[in-house]
């Protein structure tokens, strides 16, 4: 949870960009640069990391985590430029908080019980994170100025890392069923389940594309830009309720049983928004989308975690995690764009057919995944190395 918490520095940004508006002269298209050049290499930062995590003991990727996130706010406190910016904030932070999320997400996703409770948590903890830290740092920065609070920042990081470094292993624990370890004179045997992935892919994609476009434009959605504020936090109170209440709701009646219902939560969302409701319909629509992503958020490395053995789990929810990445990227510039041709109530039109593909996705993952715990050979692929 310490080292998710590590990750809210970098969502938000935009607490800073009117005092960098007036420090640089730089445009807010410019300043946006750095804030999509942090995501992306924060999305980098997950699938490296995940990776990593299946090998190097998760200590030490936290006192590796602190280092970077120390030297990207420090760098950021003493930035004077867009360009240095992109470099301190963008690819230093973006880089070293998506390495403390995919180790805190492997730890959680590798517990041996009670595995949808411990990913809650943990995601749950960036939620938390992002809701408390942008007053704080609104407040900040109109006692101390921008360069001081993201000193502030980076001592306050470095040390919630440090402590994080103590609590979590010092060694990475073999995770690896013994069918899966090195048997005597023999070869370890790895199961890559790409087509479960893929289908899980494709639902975590482009069943995040929605509530990650809202955000964008929450308060167009709600009907009034006088709304934007309670419309943002709606969504944020039901992205936290979603995550803490799913987890473990998804132990007790199944993982692809909580997919299901999440697609089913997600046409709901979206039904009064592609009818154009505004007012207290849309903002209930809108509290329903943030749960729904919540959720999502918390389920998919879940299935991931229940779908691959453990010691692969970092490096394969890397890759699930492109999904989310690739909609961060596209879905809110998207439509935006197609708002202003057929308006918003046309865009979640579309969302409507987006949000039954993933479904489709999810039936597809859950009919691939049926099939190889019955020991279909046609979806399994072994290596031998």
């Amino acid at each position: 949870m310490l080292l998710d918490l590590a990750v809210s520095p970098l969502f938000v940004w935009d607490v800073f960009t009117p005092t960098l508006r007036h420090e640089t002269a730089a445009g807010q298209a410019q300043l946006a640069t750095v804030f999509s050049v942090g995501l992306l290499v924060f999305m980098v930062g997950v699938i490296v990391g995940g990776r990593l995590a299946d090998s190097v003991p998760p200590r030490s990727l936290a006192l590796i985590s602190a280092a970077g996130c120390s030297a990207g706010l420090l760098g950021s406190a003493a930035a004077s430029s867009v360009g240095a910016l992109i470099g301190t904030f963008g690819v230093l932070l973006g880089g070293a908080t998506g390495l403390g999320y995919a180790t805190a997400v492997r730890v959680a996703g590798t517990v041996g019980s009670g595995r949808g409770l411990a990913l809650s948590l943990v995601v749950s903890a960036y939620a938390v994170g992002t809701a408390v830290l942008a007053p704080v740092t609104a407040v900040s920065l109109r006692a101390v100025g921008r360069s001081w609070t993201l000193v502030l920042l980076a001592v306050s990081v470095a040390g919630i890392l440090s402590v994080a470094a103590v609590l979590v292993p010092g060694r990475t624990a073999d995770t690896r069923p013994a069918r899966h370890r090195r048997a005597s004179g023999g070869t370890p045997v790895r199961v890559h389940p790409r087509g479960p992935l893929v289908a899980l892919w494709v639902a975590f994609g482009l069943g995040s594309a929605p509530a990650l476009a809202a955000f964008a434009q929450a308060g167009s959605l709600a009907g009034a830009p006088s709304t934007g504020t309670l419309a943002l936090m709606l969504l944020n109170v039901g992205n936290f309720v979603g995550r803490l209440l799913a987890g473990p709701l998804s132990d007790r009646v199944g993982r692809i049983a909580a997919l299901h219902a999440n697609s089913v939560l997600l046409i709901l969302a979206c039904l009064p928004l592609a009818i154009g409701t505004t007012g207290f319909l849309a903002l209930t629509a809108l509290l329903l989308l943030g749960t729904q992503y919540g959720a999502l958020s918390t389920l998919a490395p879940a299935a991931t975690s229940d779908a691959v053995p453990g010691h692969q789990f970092g490096t394969m929810y890397g890759l699930v995690f492109t999904g989310w990445g690739v909609a961060g990227l596209l879905a809110p510039v998207t439509s935006a764009e197609l708002a202003s041709r057929v308006g918003f109530t046309g865009v979640f039109q579309g969302f409507l057919v987006v949000a039954a593909v993933a479904w489709a996705g999810v039936a597809t993952h859950a009919r691939l995944v049926h099939r190889q715990s019955h020991g279909d050979p046609s979806d399994r692929e072994t290596d031998t190395t």
